[in-house]
């Protein structure tokens, strides 16, 4: 069952677009703030959460990817944009290795097709990105925050991610939902 949206929150990003509302979810010590466009490119109600996994800003990637951004140009929080009509998260880096990983006895034989179709669009969406424009502007999001529950269907289950994509540097230690779901790969 959804958690109920609190205005509580803190931001955890800036960002340079605007969302139409911003829920925020409180699970525990966690939270989601899940930026909400009623409509994107082809499908109704757009949810696009982000939160913070062990110290490492993470998102999710066409509803089966985790990204986990290792190493965000900060200044105050780290700066995210959203992609042109998906609106997918896209956090500016200050390096641009790309890491995938996923569980090849997983994937279903349609899994293992989309992923590659997946993975060459969000590297479309990250040369984009390489350079972070000076004059970009860069806010809070807090007075788009509002009070409502995000439908079940829209929720981020931070294990029950299909692939990883890690950009910026590998870390030494992943974060604890991470690496409990890397060892359930059989």
């Amino acid at each position: 069952m959804g958690s109920r949206s609190t205005r509580l929150g803190r931001e955890i990003v800036l960002i340079d677009k605007e969302p139409e509302k911003v829920f925020i979810e409180k699970t525990g010590d966690r939270e989601i703030h899940y930026f909400y466009w009623r409509l994107d490119l082809y499908k109704p109600f757009d949810y696009e959460p982000v939160t913070l996994l062990d110290g490492f800003l993470c998102s999710r990637y066409h509803w089966k990817g985790l990204v986990l951004w290792t190493e965000p140009v900060v200044r105050d929080k780290p700066l995210m944009t959203f992609a042109l009509g998906v609106h997918t998260p896209l956090v500016y880096s200050r390096k641009w290795q790309v890491f995938v990983v996923y569980c090849l006895p997983e994937l279903t034989l349609s899994e293992s097709f989309w992923l590659g179709f997946y993975l060459t669009i969000f590297n479309a969406l990250l040369k984009g990105m390489i350079k972070l424009p000076s004059d970009k502007a860069f806010h809070g999001y807090m007075d788009k925050a509002v009070e409502g529950k995000v439908p079940e269907e829209y929720r981020f289950r931070l294990k029950e991610w299909t692939f990883l994509i890690i950009v910026g540097s590998l870390p030494e230690k992943l974060p604890s939902a991470v690496s409990d779901r890397l060892r359930e790969c059989g």
